[in-house]
């Protein structure tokens, strides 16, 4: 099973509801929408994409179905931004 992490190397900060972060080692800045923003901090701790989805389910209104696919989007995005980490437990 693969689970994701934040990268401890990432910096970041809030901004409104939005989260503002930089990857030290490309030296880029990315901001985060409010649901992205919700996954960061869900990811402090390891999370599969199906315990993502699950949490933001409960939160939002948005089929499991659309939900799951999103965020497997977002996650393979933030890997290869190397924002996140992939994990395989």
């Amino acid at each position: 099973m693969e689970k994701y992490i934040r990268n401890s190397r990432t910096i970041s900060g809030r901004l409104h509801d939005e989260l503002v972060m930089m990857n030290p080692e490309q030296g880029r800045y990315f901001s985060l929408n409010p649901v992205a923003t919700r996954i960061w901090d869900l990811l402090e701790v390891p999370q599969s994409p199906d315990e993502l989805s699950v949490a933001l389910i409960e939160e939002y209104e948005v089929s499991y179905e659309q939900c799951r696919m999103e965020v497997a989007e977002y996650l393979e995005n933030m890997v290869s931004l190397g924002l996140i980490t992939r994990m395989v437990v």
